[in-house]
């Protein structure tokens, strides 16, 4: 049995997204800047709407990735909070 192939596309997230994930894990835009390695300037520009570049977004993802967010898309962009996934320890 075949089974389908799973989709190597990232998915996009939004600075409002960011934003709520970063207060979900009770975490400063200082403290999301130092996970990163990016500057709170950066991580202010990109929740405040702003472009940033692709593989800055990609490193703001796995870091929250990593800490147990999970993004969704759809009609209504957000995100939670699931323990099991939680891949670091802060």
């Amino acid at each position: 049995m075949m089974s389908e192939p799973k989709s190597t596309l990232k998915m996009r997230i939004v600075g409002e997204q960011v934003a709520a994930a970063r207060r979900l894990l009770r975490m400063t835009q200082i403290e999301l800047a130092t996970a990163t390695g990016l500057t709170q300037w950066t991580i202010i520009r990109f929740e405040s709407g702003k472009n940033v570049r692709p593989e800055t977004v990609e490193g703001i993802r796995e870091a929250l990735l990593e800490r147990g967010i999970v993004f969704t898309n759809g009609d209504k962009p957000g995100c939670y909070f699931d323990k099991d996934k939680v891949s670091i320890r802060t």
